[in-house]
């Protein structure tokens, strides 16, 4: 059974760590706990500011809509002023894309070009079912995350293109405002584009929102929190793990990556100088596999008593909330956004530093501190600019009618499984749903217009981001099942009682987390589009060896048999 091999591995792994150090691991420090690579240079943390993505401007107009133009490339710059420059892949030559700007209600088309170079930054797994010869290395397509798009629009994992061509999609932008991002999907590979640097941001207006006096301009600021390693020549290096922690042979997938630099914005562990006032940080977690659970920590070190900072969230993945939740930490899975509102005021002089303590992998293995690293300090705010007595006031959003989906409005349930797996030939491991691979034959036809009920049932040891594609859904509860009696007699037996989200969670969002030997139940409403979409785990190793299925939206006189 693959719950017990790991076990044992787990507990191998430890015993041996708690011994020695074994080849290939390098000690962090006097805590014991090892990794297989750690990075070659560590660079003086929180001396480069940080960088806001440029905004990216149409170039012209297409059948009555604004036409933008982004260029898939390969560049050079340097991750930290201490640091040689970094062979990078992303938009327009920037890590972050660009920024897209757009309201509600004026739909967009974008003309993606691919103009990568003759050979990637990272060598490809050609074992992966979908990146066997003669499937070129060097493909890529942009997916749209959180958009209600057309099917032909979304970027689906085959539907890759190589360099010298380019595809032209539409998105409406007919939904709520919304933090969206941009990021490369092609399938078996886009753990290493999107680690390359292929990924941005997409915020979508509407009036609303600006009518709400929230903080703008100067003051609201995209983060891009992620993880990094690079070597002695400040290259990435793209180093995943066996659950034991055994380094994976170079160009084979592993399960897990965890970098141990942290990277906002695509800058190492930067500063940013704030005024004594009201921001707005649309946080996005772009991270491959690493969880963050972040707070603002008023202590002079990450070793000090802790002094934490009150902030708000006012709006998630598909947009604002009903009303402002005041929180003093926040657990960011990949994938997940979170609209943020930080005061300054009265900290004059102060420096606040954005920490993180979630372990790796979340929820972490308490077996002999079988953990990786954490990246306890991400980047710094420092209240040192004089406050512009010409800049206009902002405010906390006020309470707005956020609609909740019930039980009662579902026309049917399905249940999905997530499971760590051997394949069929017992020499490689797989993540799947169901224990079906992406290829095979899509078997969920939801009928446009419809609203279902979707549990995920975690049978796995670790925790999972679930992502939905076309749709923003709402949770609805979650609640712990004993795994010894699902996985031996295939019966779920729950053994707590429900749990409702958090109110933070109690909005719209496209991505939410199943913890372990937990059922995540979520309600959805399929609205917008028919057609062929994806689901997956957004760890994206996991999603690339096999966490992902397809579904199809079919119209109810058009309705598929199940």
């Amino acid at each position: 059974m693959r719950n017990s091999r790991r076990n044992f591995l787990k507990f191998s792994a430890a015993s041996i760590a708690a011994l020695s150090v074994g080849e290939g691991f390098a000690s962090t420090g006097k805590t014991g706990i090892l990794q297989p690579f750690h990075s070659a240079i560590h660079p003086t943390p929180f001396v480069d500011p940080l960088p806001v993505p440029e905004r990216i401007r149409p170039t012209g107009r297409a059948g009555g809509s604004d036409l933008y133009r982004v260029r898939m490339l390969e560049f050079h710059r340097r991750l930290h002023s201490q640091l040689p420059e970094a062979r990078l892949w992303g938009y327009e030559g920037s890590w972050p894309g660009p920024t897209f700007e757009v309201m509600r209600g004026q739909p967009i088309e974008v003309e993606w070009r691919n103009e990568l170079p003759e050979h990637p930054i990272f060598p490809v797994d050609q074992s992966l079912d979908c990146c066997r010869p003669p499937v070129p290395l060097r493909r890529a397509v942009p997916h749209l995350h959180g958009s209600r798009t057309d099917s032909a629009s979304d970027g689906l994992p085959e539907r890759w293109f190589t360099p010298g061509q380019s595809v032209r999609y539409r998105y409406p932008n007919e939904q709520r405002a919304a933090p969206l991002w941009y990021h490369d999907h092609a399938a078996g590979i886009h753990r290493l584009n999107v680690y390359a640097g292929m990924a941005g941001f997409y915020l979508l207006r509407d009036r609303q929102e600006l009518a709400m006096d929230l903080p703008s301009g100067d003051y609201e600021i995209p983060l891009m929190v992620q993880d990094r390693t690079v070597d002695e020549q400040g290259q990435l290096v793209y180093a995943p793990v066996q659950d034991d922690w055994t380094p994976v042979p170079p160009g084979k997938w592993g399960p897990m990556l965890f970098g141990d630099l942290p990277v906002v914005n695509g800058v190492i562990a930067p500063v940013l100088e704030v005024e004594p006032r009201l921001y707005r940080f649309r946080v996005l977690n772009a991270a491959n596999a690493r969880f963050f659970n972040l707070y603002l920590n008023l202590a002079r070190t990450a070793t000090d008593v802790p002094h934490l900072m009150d902030f708000h969230q006012i709006g998630s993945d598909g947009g604002l909330l009903a009303a402002p939740v005041k929180l003093q930490h926040l657990l960011l899975a990949p994938a997940e956004r979170a609209d943020l509102i930080v005061d300054f005021s009265g900290l004059e002089g102060k420096t606040i530093t954005l920490s993180n303590n979630a372990p790796s992998p979340y929820p972490g293995w308490n077996m002999l501190q079988a953990l990786f690293p954490p990246l306890l300090e991400l980047m710094q705010f420092r209240v040192i600019r004089p406050l512009k007595p010409s800049a206009k006031s902002f405010r906390m959003p006020v309470p707005i009618s956020v609609p909740r989906l019930w039980p009662s409005q579902s026309v049917r349930v399905r249940d999905f499984v997530l499971t760590d797996d051997m394949s069929r030939q017992g020499k490689s491991r797989m993540m799947l749903m169901d224990g079906k691979p992406y290829r095979a034959p899509a078997d969920v036809f939801p009928l446009l217009g419809s609203v279902e009920m979707w549990r995920f049932i975690n049978a796995t040891d670790d925790a999972h981001p679930m992502h939905l594609h076309l749709v923003q859904f709402q949770i609805f509860d979650r609640q712990s099942f004993n795994q010894g009696v699902f996985l031996t007699q295939k019966r779920l037996e729950f053994s707590g009682p429900p749990r409702p989200p958090a109110l933070h969670e109690t909005g719209w969002k496209d991505t939410a987390i199943v913890n372990p030997g937990e059922v995540l139940t979520i309600l959805v409403p399929f609205l917008g589009f028919s057609g062929k979409y994806v689901f997956h785990c957004h760890i994206l190793e996991h999603a690339d060896n096999d966490m992902m299925r397809p579904f199809i939206v079919v119209e109810p006189a058009k309705k598929a048999p199940e």
